[in-house]
């Protein structure tokens, strides 16, 4: 680092022009992008040596012609590329003009030959230097895309023209036009320039640390022979390799390598070249499974470093070596943005869900977590202002049911105890390490927010001192609140069942979140319990944890099951019961069980459990599926594969005791000599244990919520069926909440419940393809959805890599030269063989692009995503294969772009 210290001088008694060391720090003088190289130099990552010219010197530099500039830029119509392309070039050539200061020169050349020697070649790339709100470039909001300049195997003699250069660049006509279709002022920036070592990269790579298109945090990594201005310029054929974190496995898709980009070693003024690759490289994977992995070690280095997923810039040089060029932040729209999961939820709602279902679990949810954020001190207000967000928890999708986990950091981010249960939640979800959050949670020692942290972690401390009694009214409760409406709903007429429906919904409204207080105290102890394992017996068998658990209270679920092995014990001393089960229906058998056949004492027990745990069974929380309350016979059958085997309440409680008691030797072994962690480890088991009790017994309440509205929708559907509403009772579950609701109290939004009910019934005939377990989308959700269906290799459809999503339908225009393209159409679909800054018009005038060339981490792909336009990079031949005014539809997330017939246009 010697070579990078400041030398002491002013300059007209201002800022220091040229910028070494720690100076290069200042992100208001170099930018963001310099400044981001220095932060990873000073961490130790292998950045070569560079030095910059600060945004000062331009302003300086412009001083005497601000007047003719700002002239120049009035008025500018950016709109209209003739005249845009007219002032641009006014404006640079104002700038190149524009005399530079003899200090400044000196300055600039004694910086170069004490940093890299008088002989040496290096890179001149600028930086743009917002002001005011404007962001930078390579900022955490706005990546610029590569609109400004960059210049590269650069000697001494070519110096100050490169720099001049890349001042002007700030106004050439892409850069016009990026800032103002992104909103920003004309005048509001500067340019920086750094001047850095030249490295003459053999095989170069660029590296997101999340998935560009959508954010999901898997890692997209695409590589090219040569230097990386051949992949990021879509020069040359590149090599991808997507770096999944469920283990780190890598899916390559190699590209036929045919050119390569380099130096001319005899012109190096002329700047890179391409060149035909060697034979022996062109099918040969660009880089190896050992740089692969170096590379992706790197990137998740540097992300941590930043806070952020990083697009990184890299090359490996002949002898080997890595070096680290650029890291930039992924730009993502992350309110555009949607993660997906149904890794937990899938257990409640297996399979395809009805609309009845899935409307009454999404008011619940509604329901429950609204007292829930109250309870940690979140503001009615507040909560008040995230209703959608609280009423989109659970989605929809292919007819299943799934967790909506983008909302869900949304609203558990409202309370300052997230960060304490952050992690656990995580585990509880069953979150991939590919589909998680990327915005950090504002840590529990942030000084802006202490106030509000003591207050809510006050909060919470009451919670976990009062939290039994709390529990125990709320069971108590419940039992009145329940028993109430369910002999209300004996009586009552339709109205009446849908008004004690609303009012159930009101008193759950006000009750139900302190079950969620207990899942965050539950989540709490496990995680303590976990890294006390962790740290004090790590040799421990993984099973150690579970068995310690064992024993203790019985909770709801536990009672439950002994009910029904003693139902297996009475069935097993009845005789005949097992041997009509093996020639007739179990609903005969329980009727012959229930007019007393075999007695009374079978009889009674089963009424007696189905009274006290009938809401308890198989995919109880579907309302099209019935439970024991409804159908005994399902009990019946439950018991008796019990009965036919030697199942009893006693061996049951008797293996738990001895996986407990095995569990103690074994702690006691691990931790001899060690009382006080013993101690402590079983102080926290016992907690945990604790609220596993609360948490299945409050789980029973839940399954009653549902038991009830079950009770009252199967009576509505009887009804409306009655009344011809329904083509049969059974088609209410295709009808949601408020449809049956509204019927009744005059808010429903439409008379044909029939018709509605038969579109819903053969939607939900026809679901089958499953959608993945866990997956991300961008924008418009229905748009972004994995398509297992999607088959890439039908007639007319043709294949590339998805870089922007959205599907749209438009007219193919093939654009070989830009400047060809008299005026593109409302619904044009540009096709082309790349892209760069020049495109930018044509881009944002198009619907959607697609082009022969290019990555996930292109500046057309970067481009599509920063403006929302629907983009297809790497369709080979998309040019020679898309006639020039055909009828296409491209799916820009599956990267498929598919000819209509005139027919079918």
């Amino acid at each position: 680092m010697n070579a990078l210290r400041i030398p002491t001088f002013s300059w007209h008694g201002r800022k220091r022009p040229v910028l070494r060391g720690r100076a290069l720090l200042n992100e208001a003088e170099v930018g963001p992008k310099l400044s981001r190289q220095a932060r990873m130099a000073a961490a130790g990552f292998p950045v070569p040596r560079f030095f910059c010219v600060s945004a000062g010197v331009l302003t300086e530099v412009l001083r005497p012609v601000r007047a003719e500039l700002d002239a120049l830029l009035t008025g500018l119509d950016t709109a209209d590329p003739e005249t845009l392309e007219k002032r641009a070039s006014a404006l640079r050539e104002t700038v190149l003009a524009a005399p530079v200061p003899t200090t400044v020169e000196r300055q600039l050349y004694d910086a170069f030959d004490e940093v890299f020697g008088p002989e040496a070649v290096v890179s001149v790339r600028s930086s743009i230097v917002g002001t005011g709100t404007d962001a930078g470039e390579d900022s955490t909001h706005d990546a610029f895309a590569g609109i400004s300049d960059s210049f590269l195997y650069v000697t001494r003699h070519q110096l100050l023209d490169r720099v001049r250069q890349c001042w002007a660049s700030g106004f050439g006509p892409q850069a016009l036009l990026y800032r103002a279709a992104r909103g920003g002022t004309q005048r509001g920036f500067a340019v920086s320039v750094g001047v850095q070592r030249m490295q003459f990269g053999r095989r170069s790579f660029v590296l997101f640390t999340c998935d560009p298109l959508t954010g999901a945090r898997d890692r997209v990594l695409a590589a090219g022979l040569g230097i990386g201005e051949g992949v990021v310029q879509e020069k040359v054929p590149v090599d991808h390799y997507f770096i999944s974190r469920r283990g780190d496995t890598v899916r390559s898709v190699l590209a036929h390598k045919t050119q390569l980009m380099e130096e001319n070693p005899d012109r190096l003024a002329d700047g890179p070249r391409t060149v035909p690759a060697p034979e022996e490289l062109r099918y040969a994977p660009v880089l190896t499974d050992e740089q692969i992995q170096q590379v992706v070690a790197v990137g998740d280095r540097i992300e941590k470093l930043f806070g952020c997923p990083q697009d990184i810039e890299g090359t490996y040089t002949a002898d080997g070596r890595l070096h680290i060029l650029q890291a930039r932040p992924v730009v993502l729209d992350l309110d555009r943005q949607r993660l997906w999961s149904n890794a937990n939820i899938t257990e409640s709602y297996p399979g395809v869900t009805t609309a009845l279902t899935y409307s009454f679990a999404q008011r619940f949810y509604r329901e429950d977590f609204h007292d829930f954020y109250r309870l940690l001190g979140v503001p009615r207000r507040v909560l008040d202002r995230h209703e959608g967000e609280l009423r989109g928890m659970i989605g929809l999708l292919r007819g299943r049911v799934y967790y909506s986990l983008s909302v869900w950091y949304t609203l558990h981010g409202l309370s300052r105890t997230f960060p304490l249960w952050r992690e656990s939640f995580e585990r509880m979800m069953g979150m991939s390490p590919s589909v998680t959050h990327v915005r950090p949670t504002p840590p529990l020692t942030d000084p802006a927010l202490f106030p509000v942290t003591a207050a809510t972690m006050v909060r919470l401390a009451w919670r976990l001192l009062t939290h039994g009694a709390a529990v125990k009214d709320f069971e108590t409760w419940w039992e009145e609140v329940l028993a109430a409406h369910r002999e209300a709903a004996k009586t009552a007429d339709p109205l009446q069942l849908a008004l004690l429906m609303r009012s159930l919904w009101r008193e759950a409204g006000d009750r139900w979140g302190i079950t969620l207080v207990n899942d965050i105290l539950l989540q709490m102890h496990e995680t303590l319990a976990i890294k006390m394992f962790d740290r004090w017996t790590p040799q421990a068998d993984p099973g150690l944890h579970s068995d310690l658990l064992c024993g203790g209270e019985e909770n709801r679920s536990v009672v439950i099951l002994m009910s029904i092995v003693e139902i297996a014990e009475r069935i097993r001393a009845t005789p005949g019961v097992l041997a009509a089960l093996a020639v007739k229906p179990p609903e005969e058998v329980w009727d012959e069980i229930d007019r007393g056949v075999y007695g009374s004492d079978l009889a009674d027990r089963m009424r007696a459990h189905t009274h006290l745990h009938g809401d308890r069974g198989l995919q109880e929380l579907k309302l099209e599926v019935p439970v024991p309350r409804d159908q005994p016979a399902q009990l019946l059958c439950t018991a008796a594969e019990y009965a036919r085997g030697d199942l009893t309440r006693a061996l049951l409680r008797e293996r738990e005791a001895e996986a407990r008691r095995a569990g103690e030797t074994r702690l006691a072994e691990l931790l001899t000599g060690h009382p006080l962690r013993r101690a402590a480890l079983r102080a926290a088991l016992a907690g945990q244990r604790r609220y596993i009790n609360m948490r299945e017994n409050t789980r029973y309440r839940r399954s009653e919520l549902y038991g009830f509205g079950r009770q009252v929708y199967r009576r509505l559907g009887a009804d409306l069926a009655a009344r011809g509403l329904l083509e049969k009772a059974g088609d209410v579950v295709h009808l949601t909440e408020e449809e049956i609701l509204g019927t009744y109290d005059g808010t429903a939004v439409t008379d044909d419940l029939r018709g509605l009910a038969a579109v819903r019934r053969a939607e939900f005939h026809a679901r089958d393809a499953e959608l993945p377990m866990d997956f991300v989308t961008m924008g418009p959700v229905r748009d972004a959805l994995p398509n297992p269906d999607r088959d890439p290799t039908a007639s007319g459809t043709l294949s590339g890599l998805g870089s922007s999503g959205g599907v749209v339908r438009g007219t193919a225009r093939v654009v070989i030269d830009p400047h060809d393209l008299d005026a593109p159409s409302d619904d044009m679909i540009l096709i082309a063989r790349e892209t760069d800054p020049a495109w930018l018009f044509l881009m944002l005038s198009s619907r959607g692009i697609v082009v022969e060339r290019g990555t996930l981490l292109s500046h057309t792909a970067i481009s599509g995503r920063k403006f929302g336009i629907p983009t297809i990079v790497a369709l080979p031949h998309a040019t020679a294969r898309i006639p020039d005014g055909a009828r296409v539809e491209m799916d820009g997330a599956a990267g498929t772009v598919k000819i209509f017939e005139e027919d079918e246009a």
